[in-house]
């Protein structure tokens, strides 16, 4: 929950994402979605083609895909990609790559006001209700505008969602999240990461006002996969139980953003529908993110920088993965 800005390529470093892409081509288009609410929303889309990729520059990241070409197949399944505070689109790529070479619809968001670039509703009630909310506009683009459309199965719709955006995941699969849990953590134990970030509790007060959170579910998702879920006191006591669709839920052992006790445990145990659940040992909150490339690491120290002996390359493989496996089975 961090800000994860972009750089210009400085040195090209071909991981685990690059180098499987020569197994499959994946296609690649990057989109404006208007909002009429706020600013329009930059997304990027992975998916299946037959058309020869090429090395692409991604920001700081290179990717092997085909610029804007033909959408291969047909009945697709759709992944929305929902990035953590601070981040963007590409933050995921090598997931979303992943999952276009397995043959998913990929889109990835860059939400206006909680990116690298525009930080206007961090920390505010805003960063809760207006995340959802460009999800299922997203959504409604893929579906109803996008010039591939034809190509998706509406019916098979799911997200993969990171710290901030693992919440926002589970607030579009039905989640009613409120404050007075959050308030009462921060209460307990004012030392934790999250309160701190927001001030403590007067100001969570101040902030976010006593009235409910007016959140967008959306029913058209079918299926969750969410890693390292922010600030899930949200979701105390039963704010999860009407969320009767699959969730995958993964953790990093040595989260101090999100730690496993308490809140891998308030999203385990608060779904009615036990989820497919991952703690990675010697994992940090920031080890779900892509591999950093050299000048990230340079210019990215907190983001970039995993515990000592932890490999993010070989984690990511497994991470992928175990998304394709869950998306397969569930959507």
């Amino acid at each position: 929950m961090i800000s994860f800005r972009p750089f210009l390529i400085v040195v090209f470093q071909f991981t685990l994402f690059i180098s499987s892409a020569a197994c499959a081509s994946v296609g690649f288009a990057e989109v404006e979605v208007p909002d009429p609410l706020d600013r329009p929303i930059q997304a990027s889309i992975w998916y299946p083609t037959n058309d020869e990729p090429r090395l692409q520059p991604l920001a700081a990241y290179a990717q092997i895909v085909a610029p804007n070409g033909h959408v291969a197949g047909e009945g697709l399944p759709l992944v929305v990609v929902s990035h953590g505070t601070g981040g963007s689109a590409y933050g995921h790529h090598d997931t979303a790559f992943a999952l276009a070479e397995a043959g998913f619809v990929v889109v990835a968001l860059t939400h206006p006001g909680d990116n690298y670039a525009d930080m206007r509703h961090y920390a505010s009630r805003s960063q809760l209700t207006e995340r959802p909310r460009q999800v299922s506009l997203i959504i409604d683009y893929m579906l109803r505008a996008w010039p591939h459309r034809g190509a998706i199965n509406p019916d098979r719709v799911g997200i993969f969602g990171f710290s901030i955006g693992g919440f926002t995941a589970l607030v579009g699969m039905g989640g009613k999240p409120v404050l007075s849990g959050l308030i009462e953590q921060c209460a307990a134990a004012p030392q934790r990461w999250v309160c701190r970030e927001f001030g403590g509790v007067d100001n969570l007060a101040r902030s976010f006002g006593a009235a409910p959170l007016d959140v967008v579910h959306d029913a058209r998702l079918k299926a969750a996969f969410v890693a390292a879920p922010a600030i899930p006191a949200l979701f105390l006591a039963d704010g999860l139980s009407d969320v009767h669709k699959p969730v995958a839920l993964w953790a990093a052992a040595l989260d101090d953003i999100v730690p496993v006790e308490p809140d891998f445990a308030i999203v385990r145990d608060g779904l009615p529908v036990r989820p497919v659940s991952h703690v990675e040992p010697g994992a940090g909150h920031y080890s779900f993110l892509a591999p950093c490339t050299r000048s990230q690491r340079a210019e990215l120290h907190e983001i970039c920088t995993d515990p000592p002996g932890f490999d993010r390359a070989a984690f990511h493989a497994r991470l992928n993965a175990a998304a394709v496996a869950f998306f397969r089975a569930n959507l």
